[in-house]
């Protein structure tokens, strides 16, 4: 269970590991902090601490901060195939005009997951989910109607490498009515304690934390740490699409084992691969993506820079299944 997060004076703020020196170094512990909590959600704040090398005390700190100050959020997030949804697509917009408009349009549209403002002839991007293609044609003839969107160019996921939504388990499982009610509640904090959690579905501790360590397991769920917004101190997002002229074995590779990758697909369309790069220094994801131009299969990588995340929500989808699932599972509320 979360350690509950404590209040601090100003003498436990300064209480850094050792060797740490202000803003820089607190830049590269956040920037760890967050992707130690996107590996696992819910690591208690005494692991982070050991496996950081702070206090307690200080990382709690560090950890408040950011959930209160930084953008962070610590969901969970419904892997999509338990939500209906099996055509996940990436689309780059042609914007007239300033683009803050058409990206807030985009924004609202349910379907939308991603929503980006970057660099580049492309200056709008975005992610969306459907259950079939004919949902896919339906939105994208509502971005048409979009005033300032002149043209958009769509590649299609065909296998999700890595995400922050997708677990690498793909065992079978059926969710019931208590599932969705507990993933529901997760979604909004997904540090929310077993007690907690027990409390509102009236279900013992035991019992809830059993249930959802086994969403966790059998991959139905994914508690980590997003992070909105674009550029920060600690965080910077570069997205990049890769087309290869070989075996694309070696670029897959790569991309799977690549700590400075934190999103990749295989994709048809436009690029063969689609992957988001966050790092702390723009020298730094120079170099990563030097290495993919260096892979021997990689003919052209194409790069555009993360400005302003509008919309950063793959935890939405439950909403579409949530209401009809409690109506089916009302009286299936059977303990694990």
């Amino acid at each position: 269970m979360p350690d509950t997060l404590p209040q601090l004076d100003a003498a436990a703020a300064t209480e850094a590991p050792k060797g740490t020196h202000r803003d820089t170094d607190l830049d590269a512990l956040d920037a760890e902090l967050i992707r130690r909590l996107q590996a696992d959600g819910r690591t208690s704040v005494n692991d982070l601490a050991a496996q950081l090398g702070g206090s307690r005390t200080f990382i709690a700190h560090r950890l408040k901060h950011l959930l209160q100050d930084g953008g962070l959020r610590i969901v969970a997030a419904l892997d999509p195939r338990f939500a209906g949804h099996h055509v996940l697509v990436h689309v780059k917009a042609e914007v007239d005009g300033p683009v803050k408009h058409p990206a807030s349009a985009v924004a609202t549209m349910p379907d939308s997951v991603f929503v980006s403002r970057v660099s580049g002839e492309f200056p709008l991007v975005f992610e969306s989910r459907h259950r079939d293609v004919g949902e896919l044609h339906r939105m994208l003839n509502e971005v048409h109607k979009v005033p300032g969107i002149r043209r958009v160019s769509v590649s299609t996921y065909a296998e999700i490498l890595k995400g922050f939504f997708v677990s690498n388990s793909k065992k079978k499982v059926t969710l019931d009515g208590l599932d969705f009610k507990l993933v529901a509640i997760l979604q909004q904090d997904g540090r929310t304690s077993f007690r907690s959690l027990a409390d509102t579905v009236h279900l013992s501790p035991s019992s809830v934390r059993a249930r959802v360590n086994r969403l966790i397991d059998l991959g139905a769920i994914r508690i980590s740490a997003t992070k909105s917004g674009g550029i920060s101190r600690s965080r910077l997002a570069v997205g990049v699409g890769i087309t290869t002229s070989d075996d694309p074995d070696s670029v897959r590779t790569h991309i799977i084992q690549s700590p400075d990758i934190d999103f990749a697909a295989r994709a048809h369309g436009r690029y063969d691969f689609i992957a988001t790069l966050v790092g702390a220094s723009t020298s730094h994801l120079l170099d990563v993506i030097d290495e993919i131009r260096s892979l021997t299969s990689v003919s052209s990588v194409d790069t555009w820079t993360h400005f302003d995340i509008i919309k950063e929500d793959y935890a939405r989808t439950l909403g579409k299944v949530l209401p009809q699932q409690l109506i089916d599972d009302e009286s299936e509320a059977e303990l694990p």
